[in-house]
């Protein structure tokens, strides 16, 4: 994929990685909450606390990526903003526990200071720009400091309430663009190859994580058929997830989007969130820990979640007969995954059936993209 037009030199790209590793270091932690299971189920505490925490680490790091996407420059200032966030993530990482409450405090001044930097930065280039990118970071800077200053009033909400009040804020940020993207954020789109590019970064190192799971139930567990197997299919799981979603970003890297970038955005929630279900399925099919049933339900949410966002990423900008014939082919699979991953009498059943499903989703949509080529 070709660089972004507004980052003129490459050592800014890996300035970019390096903010994405640490980023990703906090998902990773992030992921682990779920490997805390009791009773053969993880509690739904747990998933709670899973949705809680990865939230707002994917939109702190979705706000910055976004603005330099749109805005960004390689100079002292936008280096320094990149430093001062990967100090904040630091925090953040460091706060994510199972008991979230009271580490909380902390997470939050992590996740305001990447918010507020990033809110500096729109007030910089509000103050240095005219028309259109002017209007564009004054909207975005005043919006986004409203949602920062709400989320962190949330320290002062006693109980449960906090988590309300922090998702009133980060509702709000995540609305407001939405409401403007015909009427403000359309008049600057993104940088489509260099938005993916971004996205396709941090799934990647993601994807690495379901590497290192295996590894670490390699060197946990004494060598057998069982965990030779388990290893095979964690691998073929990676495989598969990175052989449907690369060959479809490069597919849609070169269209001439022009937009505000909001399907790539708000998809690769889902994506990340899958991505963390998928290592958390390697890791419990080493460690059997979870019942039949409870495995089964968390390789259908991880494939779910995946089928979903690849519909929300790949599938706009497509013709409407395309549209309509993704959806279907992406809904046949997730009925097939709703049917099969349940009912399924063993743990290796259910992982067999798991890769078989990503390993078959990416060789469908595979031939479909070849057989549109072709036509063309």
């Amino acid at each position: 994929m070709t660089i972004s037009s507004h980052i003129p030199h490459k050592k800014v790209t890996w300035l970019e990685l390096f903010y994405d590793l640490i980023y990703v270091a906090a998902i990773s932690i992030t992921a682990h909450v779920l490997a805390h299971s009791h009773h053969g189920a993880i509690p739904m505490d747990i998933i709670g606390k899973y949705i809680l925490i990865f939230i707002p680490l994917w939109w702190a790091w979705t706000g910055f990526t976004v603005y330099v996407n749109r805005f960004g420059q390689d100079d002292t200032v936008q280096r320094i903003a990149y430093f001062i966030q990967m100090a904040f993530v630091i925090v953040m990482a460091a706060s994510i526990n199972v008991d979230f409450d009271a580490y909380y405090l902390a997470f939050m001044l992590g996740y305001v200071g990447i918010r507020l930097s990033t809110v500096f930065m729109y007030i910089r280039t509000w103050l240095e720009k005219e028309g259109e990118p002017r209007r564009i970071a004054r909207y975005l800077a005043l919006n986004f400091l409203l949602g920062a200053l709400i989320s962190f009033s949330s320290v002062l909400i006693p109980g449960d309430g906090k988590f309300v009040v922090l998702y009133l804020g980060i509702f709000l940020d995540v609305l407001l663009p939405l409401l403007a993207r015909k009427k403000v954020l359309s008049h600057l789109p993104v940088h489509h190859p260099h938005l993916l590019e971004r996205y396709g970064l941090a799934t990647i190192i993601l994807l690495g994580e379901l590497i290192l799971v295996i590894v670490n139930g390699l060197r946990d567990e004494q060598i057998g058929g069982g965990l030779i197997l388990a290893s095979l299919l964690g691998f073929g799981l990676a495989v598969s997830i990175w052989w449907h979603y690369f060959e479809a970003s490069e597919h849609i890297a070169g269209e001439d989007r022009k937009s505000s970038g909001q399907s790539v955005i708000y998809g690769h929630l889902l994506t990340f969130m899958s991505l963390g279900l998928a290592a958390n399925v390697v890791h419990y099919g080493f460690h059997h820990e979870l019942t039949v049933r409870n495995f089964g339900g968390l390789a259908l949410g991880s494939f779910v979640l995946y089928a979903l966002s690849a519909a929300i990423v790949f599938l706009p900008g497509k013709s409407v007969q395309q549209i309509r014939h993704g959806l279907l082919r992406i809904g046949l699979f997730i009925v097939a995954a709703a049917v099969a991953l349940p009912l399924l009498p063993s743990q290796t059943a259910v992982y067999a059936s798991l890769v078989a499903l990503f390993a078959g989703f990416a060789l469908a949509e595979g031939l479909v993209r070849r057989r549109a080529k072709k036509l063309t």
